[in-house]
């Protein structure tokens, strides 16, 4: 197999340490390129310090680029890593003390809420630009999205672009000890197959040792024995309860997506044991006051170089046969995998990896009021993606409309104003 180059965009992230650690374990990318892209010079100087100096101490057969322009680095690539982030993380908690003020709270702002809107209008026009440039300097490239808003994200590199994206995220196996507890097996032994769109995910499967294992799973945390299990995730346990299936991923993701938790009423959402994150000026210059110090030699960098649990190079293994086909969870256009969502959504559910490709799976119709719940999300995606590039207030105003938090029309024509003033700086389009 010869050497790749793989690309990260946004390599200021800490998934660049994950995607350099994963790649110092497999032997059968050695002579490979990893090219760090930042357009702030700053972190990419750290990262790439970091970098250099996990090479070092893993003995890693690996080369390191480094550049503030993607377009230097891109011709050649074999896979492109899209992380980015815009703004962050001051867009963000302008934005989340924005929905506070109308009753709205926000415990991650990744991908729904009115937060989590804007953090798209603000990504997507980056997103579309990277995807452009991979289309014309290297089109045979496969571009693996971190990026967040994910579904909307890939949505729009797709099409605006045709470049061949897989949106990776593990948000959606965090159910996977609450499952190995109630039924006493090793959450290694399990295979959950989830399906629905990033960050809400409904688990429609679950194998263990070749046997079918999800309703006794289930009744298990229905019954006393359980119950501590069951009352220990109340959100994914009020919201299986409700529409027959049980939510995957963690509890402030799925919180978001309705408009029972995160209320003044339950406190914030505290009655469910949910807090809105905000990072502070103290805890962001320490971050980066460890960047330096793992940069300069102070620290050491071993920790850095564990397993991180990220599929992005078992994905790019698989791909390449440096490993055996797996079976992995990606975001992908639907196509007709679930019956009763539009082709063109990006969903997220299993699919085939080999050098064959990505082959997703069938997976039929979801139940009605779940498809329902996850058709609105797709509309409001497509509108957050016509809206971001056409920089129209009123296409805007429209996806915010279709957010289960938003409370009232004014207060959405409010968010909204006050939402795309403060995001000024990284929302041209709507000047």
């Amino acid at each position: 197999m010869p050497p790749i180059k793989l690309a990260l965009i946004g390599a200021g992230s800490a998934f660049t340490f994950s995607v350099v650690a994963d790649m110092c374990r497999q032997p059968g990318l050695a002579g490979s390129t990893v090219a760090l892209v930042d357009t702030d010079a700053e972190a990419l100087d750290l990262s790439a310090r970091i970098a250099r100096r996990m090479l070092d101490v893993a003995g890693a057969d690996l080369s390191l680029e480094a550049s503030t322009d993607r377009r230097a680095v891109l011709p050649g690539c074999d896979f492109v890593l899209n992380s980015i982030s815009v703004g962050e993380p001051w867009a963000r908690e302008r934005d989340v003390s924005i929905g506070e003020e109308y009753g709205i709270y926000q415990p991650t702002s990744q991908t729904v809420g009115p937060a989590g809107f804007c953090r798209g209008l603000r990504v997507i026009p980056h997103a579309v630009a990277i995807a452009r440039d991979v289309a014309a300097l290297c089109p045979a490239a496969t571009v693996l999205d971190l990026a967040n808003p994910m579904a909307p994200v890939c949505r729009a590199m797709v099409r605006e672009a045709g470049v061949r994206v897989v949106g990776l995220c593990e948000a959606w196996k965090l159910g996977l000890p609450l499952f190995a507890a109630a039924l006493e097996a090793p959450a290694e032994e399990l295979e959950l197959t989830s399906v629905g769109t990033n960050h809400l995910g409904w688990a429609i499967s679950l194998q263990h040792r070749g046997r079918e294992r999800l309703p006794e799973a289930l009744s298990r945390l229905e019954k006393p024995q359980g119950r501590a299990l069951l009352d220990s995730a109340p959100v994914a346990r009020d919201i299986y309860r409700a529409y027959g299936l049980w939510p995957t991923g963690t509890e402030d993701h799925i919180a978001e997506w309705f408009p029972y938790f995160l209320t003044p009423e339950t406190h914030g959402g505290a009655d469910y044991g949910l807090a809105t994150r905000h990072v502070t000026a103290e805890q962001w210059q320490a971050r980066w006051q460890d960047r330096r110090e793992l940069a300069a030699g102070a620290r050491p960098v071993e920790h850095l170089l564990r397993p991180s649990g990220e599929s992005v190079v078992p994905i790019i293994a698989s791909l390449l046969g440096l490993d055996g086909p797996a079976i992995e969870t990606v975001n992908l256009p639907n196509a007709g995998l679930i019956d009763n969502l539009p082709p063109e959504a990006i969903v997220e559910l299993p699919a085939h990896v080999s050098p064959a490709g990505v082959r997703r799976l069938k997976v039929g119709p979801l139940p009605p009021a779940v498809a329902a719940i996850l058709a609105v999300r797709v509309t409001q995606q497509e509108l957050m993606v016509d809206a971001a590039l056409s920089g129209d207030r009123a296409i805007a105003l429209r996806g915010l409309l279709l957010d289960a938090q938003i409370t009232s029309l004014s207060a959405a024509h409010a968010i909204l104003e006050r939402s795309l003033a403060a995001n000024a700086e990284w929302l041209p389009r709507f000047g």
